[in-house]
Formats: structure tokens, C-alpha cells, sequence
């Protein structure tokens, strides 16, 4: 009963998001014939017994992903790390009902929301860790998590609301490597030398850059954990910073202060800091690399738009947590699904429309068969055979892969995107 339990909960959603106590009875009696009262099964959706199972369900299910890592990553900036992490979080807000189990900001936003935090291997294309938490919850409050399952040579990449100097340090101690922006609190330092005063950033560039357009310095960073790092810095073209100073000075208006001269300067500059040695990453690389990153952001999107996760009924703790874990194991599945058919079109000098996939998939009810009858290789040959119909049409721009694939220079790749490549620095937030 309770796997099909599981299967109605995590696949209903696909045909109605935002389905009731009848809508889910009604699904299950269709499918197995099962005859339950909408009450019977608010009580029993409504137990610790039934997050726990679905809670283990999503385990199993990650455990399960595992692929084989994808030619395509194996790029040269790529190949000397066994795993390559992103971690990123993703905020839903939730009936207000449930501000006690999940708090949210309030003000303008819900009293009431969840935070999913999610670690992806992009280089072996699977999810690698994935935790509900509230919305007040901070990602730098739980930036050490990672420790515990990071490796000897993995590779770590976050953005800045993860930034702690001590997980940095925990992971050079463990072996592994990490890529991040420079917060703009930080101190500097030439030495690791305790009476060592941190340096003015902008003057030492100015000083000791040689007016480069690419920089690096071996700096310490830290006023106590003095941490050797390899610091580059990327003078940004006029047109990028003036965006940026104007939506510091909007952000920092808002907020009711002045935005300081200080950041304004800082501003004019990408600056990322990592432990991985200039003989495997020259200075150009950096910045490509870090635009990696935006996988996540990208997958979130996908989360929200074409598997509405971020629609979630219900005023009890025990019901959202049931309908997130179901509506993950879906992801999770349809993911690797996904990173399979990625792989085929990359090989074939193509690039695999993720929008169009997941629709050629949920359409027909083509997913939910193949995961209630478990034939996914059936479904994944199909899909294959369908895959010239979901490709993204040609076009000059690169990818982020062909980027490092092709070993693309951070500024010489400003030309080959569209997007602003610094809104990761999440202008204004120490404005």
C-alpha cells in the first residue's frame, strides 16, 4: 500500500499540481483499484511514518541516478577532478498556516516557506545531495554541510551567499578544491603573518596590476583564518559595469542609504579566489568556469515552470514534505533521463532542449507509464529516437561546455552570451 501510496503522491501532480484528498483518491483507485476515503488517506498522507518513507524513497532514488560520467565534461579544465559540485538553494512559499514548521522572511514575502537546498556533479551529471529546510534557513549557515561528503580532489562551486572562510578551509584540509566569488567583506592580507593589516583591494590592483585587463595575486584571506588562495581579478568591460553601478545605486536607494564609493569601485572588477593551482587552471579560465553554475539556477527554473514545485496545497507540515519528496523523485528521474539524451545530442555536435524534452516527456503521459510500469530503458530508447525533434536550433553563441570545452577565456567569452554574466555578484547586497 504504501508504494502505491508513493506513486500516486509523487506522479498526480503531473496532470493536476495542485491536486486534493479526492483528486489523489481518485487517482489511486484508477490505477490500483485501491477504494480509499479522502480521510483515510489525509491520516495517513498526514504521519511521520509517511514522510518517512517518501523521505527514504527520494534517498533510494538519488542512490539510483548514478551514470556514467559524460564525455562532454571531460574538458581539460574539467578532467583532473573526479567530481565537480554545484550547491545552490531554491526558496517556495508556502501556506501561511505553516509559518511554525516552515518560517519565511515575512514582509513582502510569505511568513511561511520552504528552502530546497541542492548539490549537483555536473561533470557526472547527477544529483548529489538534496535537504528541505525553512525558509529563514541561510545558505551560509549551512555552507560546512557539504564537508561531511566532499572528497579527496572534488571540486566545489557556490556563489556567494555560501561563502565561509571556514568551509574553505575545511575543504583544502580534506584535499579538495573550491571556486567562489570574492565577498566584498573580506580582508585581504600579503602575508599570513598576524600583525599583517589587510590591504585596500583597489589600490593594490592599481598599484600592482600593471593596468591588466586579467590579474592574479597570491593573497591570504581572512582577518583569522589567513587562508593562501590565488586571486584573479578581470577589469569588466565599461557597458557591464555601468550596469552594475546603476543597479547597486537602484538596490541601495530602495533600502533607504547611498550606495558606498567603496563598492561602487569594486564593482568595476569580477574577482574569484580558488585553491586550484595555475598549472591546471591558468588565470583566464576562471571566470568560464564559474559560469557553470548557473546549471542550477537554470534547473530550478525548470523545477518551477514545468513541474510547478513551487506549488504546494496544503496546511500541514506532514502533506508538503510528502508532496516534495514525491515531486523530486520525479526530477530526479526525468534528470537523468535528460543527461542521457544531453550526452547523445552533445555527441552528435548538438545541444538538447531541456523545455521541449521534459514536454515531449510528461505529454501522452509517456513518464508517468514508464514509472509506474518501471520500463525506463523502453521510454529512453524512444526519446533517443525522437531526439532530432528536441533539439535547440543551431546557433552562433556557445555553451558554458563549449566555452570550456574550447578553453575560452573569461572576457573573450563575453561575446558568445547573451546573458549579463555578473548577476551572480548579486549587486547591492553589500551596497
Amino acid at each position: 500500500m504504501q508504494r502505491l501510496l508513493a506513486q500516486v503522491i509523487s506522479c498526480s501532480f503531473l496532470s493536476e499540481p495542485t491536486i486534493s484528498y479526492e483528486g489523489l483518491c481518485d487517482s489511486l483507485e484508477e490505477r490500483s483499484g485501491v477504494d480509499l476515503t479522502p480521510q483515510a488517506l489525509c491520516g495517513r498522507m498526514n504521519s511521520d511514518g509517511a514522510v518517512q518513507f517518501m523521505e527514504a524513497a527520494l534517498t533510494k532514488t538519488l542512490r539510483e541516478t548514478v551514470g556514467p560520467p559524460l564525455t562532454a565534461q571531460e574538458a581539460a579544465w574539467l578532467a583532473p577532478f573526479p567530481r565537480v559540485l554545484l550547491q545552490d538553494s531554491s526558496q517556495i512559499e508556502v501556506n501561511e498556516a505553516l509559518t511554525e514548521a516552515f518560517k519565511g522572511s515575512g514582509g513582502n514575502a510569505s511568513t511561511a516557506s520552504v528552502k530546497i537546498d541542492f548539490s549537483y556533479d555536473v561533470k557526472n551529471e547527477r544529483a548529489e545531495h538534496i535537504a528541505i529546510r525553512q525558509g529563514t534557513d541561510s545558505d551560509q549557515g549551512f555552507a560546512t554541510d557539504v564537508l561531511a561528503r566532499v572528497r579527496k580532489g572534488d571540486l566545489i562551486i557556490r556563489d556567494l551567499g555560501y561563502f565561509s572562510l571556514a568551509a574553505f578551509a575545511q575543504i583544502m584540509l580534506i584535499g579538495a578544491y573550491f571556486l567562489s566569488r570574492l565577498s566584498y567583506t573580506v580582508n585581504l592580507y600579503k602575508s599570513a603573518d598576524e600583525a599583517a593589516s589587510p590591504i585596500n583591494l583597489i589600490q593594490y590592483i592599481n598599484r600592482f596590476g600593471g593596468g591588466q585587463q586579467t590579474m592574479e595575486f597570491s593573497l591570504f584571506v581572512g582577518e583569522k583564518h589567513r587562508l593562501p588562495i590565488r586571486l584573479v581579478v578581470y577589469r569588466l568591460p565599461q557597458e557591464v559595469y555601468r550596469k552594475r553601478q546603476k543597479a547597486a545605486i537602484k538596490t541601495a536607494k530602495r533600502k533607504g542609504r547611498r550606495a558606498r564609493l567603496s563598492y561602487l569601485k569594486f564593482l568595476k572588477y569580477s574577482f574569484f579566489m580558488t585553491n586550484v593551482p595555475a598549472d591546471v587552471w591558468p588565470k583566464e579560465a576562471l571566470g568560464t568556469l564559474y559560469r557553470l553554475r548557473w546549471q542550477v539556477e537554470l534547473t530550478f527554473k525548470h523545477w518551477k515552470s514545468l513541474f510547478c514545485i513551487d506549488l504546494l496545497k496544503g496546511t500541514r507540515p506532514e502533506r508538503i514534505r510528502c508532496l516534495l519528496y514525491g515531486r523530486l523523485i520525479v526530477i530526479l528521474t526525468v534528470q537523468r533521463l535528460l543527461a542521457l539524451a544531453a550526452r547523445q545530442a552533445e555527441n552528435e555536435g548538438r545541444e538538447l532542449s531541456f523545455d521541449k524534452a521534459i514536454q515531449w516527456l510528461l505529454r501522452q503521459d509517456r513518464f508517468l507509464k514508464a514509472f509506474v510500469a518501471r520500463q525506463f530503458d523502453t521510454l529512453m530508447r524512444k526519446l533517443l529516437g525522437n531526439l532530432r525533434r528536441l533539439l535547440k536550433a543551431k546557433r552562433k553563441r556557445r555553451t558554458t561546455r563549449q566555452l570550456i570545452t574550447q578553453q575560452v577565456g573569461y572576457l573573450d567569452s563575453f561575446s558568445d552570451s547573451s546573458e549579463e554574466l555578473d548577476n551572480g555578484l548579486a549587486a547591492g547586497s553589500y551596497a
